[in-house]
């Protein structure tokens, strides 16, 4: 499979207007502590177990702020990938001038999940990586990005920080 398959264009507006109101971006810090390679990146958690479980995700507290957004997605992700539902869904800040390091993620989960990147804030100087092939995701996008088993990194080389939804859908 490829790195990188484009999956459409959304429209971002209403996700930009809420993540710009957050205020506790530092309350959540599991990835940060956990994964040494997110050192340098925030997470609100909306749908999203500690466990990578592949069933009975559980929904936090900003999940209802996103509702309306998360169920647009469901019916596109049902749409191109087939039945199914998400099992995570995150939003995660990439500081300004930071990066994430070349890394493989350990685990099973990925392996078994449609992982959809969708760039809320972002810019020109800001690339992901998954092997020799790299990128520059806008604003809007929505990419599956295939990056189980295989050797990524993000660089945020800009003075604005970075931030994505990223779901991940389980087909049935």
């Amino acid at each position: 499979m490829i790195n990188f398959n484009y999956v459409g264009k959304t429209n971002v507006e209403s996700l930009i207007k809420k993540v710009g109101q957050i205020k506790d971006w530092n309350k959540y810090q599991f990835r940060q502590k956990t994964f040494d390679v997110h050192k340098h990146t925030k997470t609100i958690p909306l749908i999203f177990n500690e466990d990578f479980r592949l069933k009975d995700p559980t929904y936090h507290t900003h999940y209802d702020k996103y509702k309306k957004e998360i169920e647009k997605f469901k019916t596109i992700f049902s749409k191109k990938f087939g039945k199914g539902y998400i099992i995570r869904a995150i939003l995660v800040n990439l500081l300004s001038e930071k990066s994430i390091p070349q890394h493989i993620d350990n685990g099973d989960s990925l392996h078994f999940c449609k992982r959809v990147h969708i760039p809320i804030i972002t810019n020109k100087k800001v690339y992901f990586s998954v092997g020799e092939e790299k990128k520059n995701l806008k604003s809007g996008e929505m990419w599956e990005i295939n990056n189980s088993k295989k050797s990524h990194a993000v660089k945020n080389n800009s003075k604005e920080d970075r931030i994505h939804l990223i779901i991940d859908w389980i087909v049935e």
